[in-house]
């Protein structure tokens, strides 16, 4: 890859980044109006780097969140919308769907930092946390254009933490329906978790405050399933 200096504050990729298709992508935020878009793959010689308009106020910032379904990245902004880049295409639209609605009392210290953005079988889902409330889920319907509540997972398992969420359906017991979170307690023994059915998190009920976390500090990785090369 050619090197290129990580002045944005996020990165992604397409693909594993051993594959020729890879994408990698980074967006910065410019003004409330503008991000700029880099974007490069293997082979390549330099980055490509392009300042789009946004129709809609789109405030990004360290803590935006990014994931790629069906050939496009979604970013999920500070403000709770939702942009979309086409790396074939080079195109950037932020959506026209209002950010969820949530309780007042949901927007407390930190609340902008408590938001993160998974996808299930092509399916957009954002969750959002209160440091004193269990966490809404919610799926963004892209026919009618607008977010709705979920109540339940259905056997679905959620990990997510501010730089990468994976979901997975062959877990038992009560990590069925569960979101876990990359928050680690019992000095790294635990990461936090919630369960939809029990509605609880696990350990017990407590305060968590997401402006404590660093973002860096940790992160979930799927491994991959030939694990040899890696030996």
């Amino acid at each position: 890859m050619p090197s290129f200096e990580i002045n944005h504050q996020i990165v992604a990729f397409s693909s594993a980044p051993t594959s020729s298709e890879c994408i990698l992508f980074s967006i910065k935020h410019m003004s409330p109006t503008v991000v700029a878009i880099s974007t490069c793959h293997p082979g390549a010689t330099d980055w490509t780097t392009v300042n789009y308009a946004n129709r809609l106020p789109f405030v990004s910032s360290i803590w935006n969140k990014v994931i790629f379904v069906g050939g496009l990245f979604y970013c999920l902004s500070l403000t709770g919308w939702v942009g979309v880049y086409d790396p074939l295409k080079r195109t950037w639209d932020v959506l026209p769907v209002p950010p969820p609605k949530c309780p007042d009392h949901f927007f407390s210290k930190n609340w902008w930092k408590g938001k993160f953005i998974a996808e299930h079988k092509g399916e957009i889902l954002v969750i959002y946390t209160c440091c004193n409330e269990n966490p809404i889920i919610f799926k963004l319907d892209q026919t009618e254009m607008g977010w709705v509540e979920m109540k339940t997972l259905a056997g679905v398992t959620l990990f997510v933490s501010f730089l990468s969420s994976h979901s997975r359906t062959d877990l038992l017991g009560l990590m069925r329906n569960s979101i876990y979170f990359s928050k680690v307690r019992f000095f790294g023994k635990r990461c936090i978790s919630y369960s939809v059915d029990k509605c609880r998190y696990y350990p017990c009920k407590r305060c968590y405050d997401w402006g404590e976390q660093d973002p860096f500090e940790s992160i979930w990785i799927e491994p991959p399933e030939e694990l040899s090369t890696f030996i």
